[in-house]
């Protein structure tokens, strides 16, 4: 992983290949990682690839920070980068468990009796990260749509936090729903997951009855 001493990680072969393209494919054909059958993700951290090893075996997101301001901020990182990793793997699964996890959070108080919603860093690294398209981007983009205030940006980000393409998307968000009821993301977590509406079906909270109904894990 990235670091200056390698961390190795032994997952199950089969676990991880049906869960990932991007293992999948490594792992078969001619590639090298084929033949050793070992897979070096050199760009991302330990801590970050450690979440992705308890959701492939327990399902959940070990999430628990329940502390108010920049710890708090902290944990919404650590799931922008679990995000990005699953982006990287080809995960949808994990992607969407990311997603409903920060979902889940904003809606969760911390110890101070508050709702806490990511902000400054967190923003940045999902867009110097993630495609133009990226659910990420329109989770965020919609959360400060939704209940952003101006110290969201004013007392919790700087200058170099707030790329221009998010302040331009929560401008024209905000323009669109002015005349619209507007709908929180919690109403609707799917919304922002890889399948389609007309997949719901395939939505991984939906892989059998004992699976947990969402992904954190406290």
């Amino acid at each position: 992983m990235g670091s200056e001493s390698p961390v190795t990680f032994s997952v199950h072969e089969n676990l991880i290949c049906a869960s990932s393209d991007f293992f999948n494919k490594a792992t078969s054909g001619e590639w090298k990682e084929s033949k050793e059958r070992s897979v070096r993700l050199e760009i991302f951290e330990e801590e970050v690839f450690q979440i992705y090893i308890h959701w492939l075996y327990r399902h959940t997101l070990p999430v628990r920070v329940d502390e108010p301001g920049l710890v708090g901020n902290d944990e919404y990182l650590q799931l922008a980068k679990a995000y990005v990793l699953g982006d990287y793997l080809q995960d949808t699964n994990f992607e969407d468990a990311v997603i409903d996890a920060i979902i889940e959070k904003t809606g969760s108080k911390a110890r101070d009796d508050q709702c806490w919603y990511p902000v400054g860093a967190v923003i940045r690294y999902v867009y110097d990260n993630t495609l133009e398209s990226s659910m990420a981007r329109k989770l965020l983009v919609d959360l400060y749509a939704a209940w952003g205030t101006g110290s969201w940006l004013r007392e919790w980000a700087t200058e170099e936090d707030l790329p221009k393409e998010f302040l331009f998307d929560v401008a024209v968000a905000v323009l669109d729903l002015r005349p619209l009821l507007v709908l929180t993301p919690e109403a609707n977590p799917c919304k922002y997951h890889k399948h389609t509406p007309e997949q719901h079906s395939l939505c991984y909270r939906n892989r059998s009855e004992s699976a947990p109904k969402g992904p954190l894990s406290r």
